[in-house]
Parts: C-alpha cells; structure tokens; sequence
C-alpha cells in the first residue's frame, strides 16, 4: 500500500445544468511508486463525525486524477469562493479542467506538491503574481510534455 503524501479537505467545482457549486471532498495524493501510479483521489467529505471523511469502510463517489496524465496546475481567482479566505487552483489534464480549492495556506501547499508529484523531472518555481499579491503564478520551465530543447520527430 503506498503512503500518502497530503491529504486534506479540498472543495471541487462541478457545474451541473449551467449552476456551478462548490462541493466538499477528502483528498489523498498518492506519490508514484512501483505499486501505483501518481494520482489525487477524492471522496465524499461528511465532516468530522465520519473520522475526516476516511474513517468510514464504504467510500462512495471516489474520483480519481492521474498525475501523468496532468498538464498545469495554477492558481487562479474565482469570483466566488467557497468559503472567506479560501484560495483556488485549477489542475488541468489533457481531457478536462478541475477547479479547486481551500483555505489559502493549504491551497498553495496544494499546489506545491501536486507540482512536485505531477512533474518530478521538470523544473518549476513559484514566481510573484503581477496582479495579485495573494496569489502566485506557476512557472512551468520544463517537464515530460514540453521541452524547449526536444526537437520534434516525424513518426510514420
């Protein structure tokens, strides 16, 4: 079984029948390791009294994003948030977009270690935002999916 490397309460945005809602979810990062991949999953949160929604022995609604399969992850602002003082993310994949959130402390350090698992053989680096001061811009130098030195090769 492989050990997590955060977990925590994260709110996800859905968006069903054009009304977007900020919705309450456990989150567990898994790091890459020879008996899985790297991957965030999410569960239902049900608030303390389900043990910070792990404890329980049914996870119902489990969702899960493959690190691999990860092209940014940036922080972002949101015109609502889902709670005072909360910060959002936005973790992009090749498939579809996810927007997240949490206090602002563990928003960016959410953010920080997603990076590190999402893109281990690039580097990256937290740059001050030019417009706001809470929030900071990722820098994406270099990781599995661009290279400014990879030259392209025709396949046939």
């Amino acid at each position: 079984m492989d050990g997590a490397v955060m977990e925590g309460p994260l709110f996800l945005q859905s968006q069903r029948f054009g009304t977007k809602r900020w919705r309450k979810t456990w989150a567990v990062l898994y790091p890459a390791s020879p008996h899985g991949v790297a991957r965030l999953e999410f569960f239902d949160h049900k608030g303390s009294s389900s043990g910070g929604g792990r404890g329980g022995s049914r996870r119902l609604d489990c969702k899960v994003i493959r690190l691999a399969e990860c092209v940014s992850v940036v922080p972002v602002a949101v015109e609502s948030p889902p709670e005072p003082g909360a910060a959002a993310f936005r973790l992009d994949t090749a498939q579809r977009s996810h927007l997240l959130a949490a206090d602002a402390p563990s928003s960016a350090a959410w953010v920080q270690t997603l990076c590190r698992n999402a893109f281990p053989k690039g580097s990256w680096a937290l740059a001050p935002a030019e417009n706001s001061p809470k929030l900071s811009a990722l820098e994406m130098l270099e990781n599995s999916l661009y290279s400014p030195t990879w030259e392209g090769h025709v396949l046939f």
